[in-house]
């Protein structure tokens, strides 16, 4: 009876070993997962570099900048709209007939470490719009260029401790 006892522990403890493994294993998987750099290509889109973009800026296109409000209030580039992709007015570009399809537009996010311009491009392209481009390296590789960029001093002035501010 003993040995029984025995052997349902160890296979017990051996179980819940294999299980602990198999669950660290998923986790560093889906770790690893959301650090993984955005797509190179877009279906239906165009891949744009930092020079190609300011090109583009140069010319004229529309910049639309997907990420959050907050991101977007420290600073985007200049002229840029304001499309949260994670939010409801993302959908706009799908309903309205505002801008015209044919149209250049330059999707992008903080860096190639986020997806949503990528996906952003995606939607775009699927949706009907045939000048799309995504330019991958975003907003910190184009302020880092020191090229224009817009930001609302009042937003970054809130954030920053007391002691940092000038009076």
């Amino acid at each position: 009876m003993k040995k029984g006892l025995r052997m349902k522990l160890a296979f017990s403890l051996v179980s819940t070993s294999v299980i602990t493994f198999v669950i660290s294993i998923l986790i560093s998987l889906v770790s690893t997962a959301s650090m993984a750099e955005s797509p190179i290509k877009v279906v239906g889109a165009t891949t744009v570099d930092l020079v190609a973009a300011k090109k583009l800026f140069d010319a004229g296109s529309v910049f639309i900048d997907v990420r959050d409000t907050r991101a977007w209030s420290y600073g985007h580039i200049e002229g840029a709209v304001h499309l949260d992709f994670n939010s409801d007015e993302f959908v706009i570009l799908y309903v309205s007939d505002a801008l015209d399809r044919e149209t250049p537009i330059v999707f992008y996010c903080d860096s190639a470490l986020g997806a949503t311009g990528a996906m952003a491009a995606f939607f775009a392209s699927s949706w009907g719009y045939k000048n799309v481009y995504y330019f991958r390296e975003g907003y910190y590789s184009w302020m880092a260029s020191d090229h224009p960029v817009e930001f609302n001093v009042a937003t970054i002035e809130q954030e920053l401790p007391s002691s940092l501010l000038v009076e």
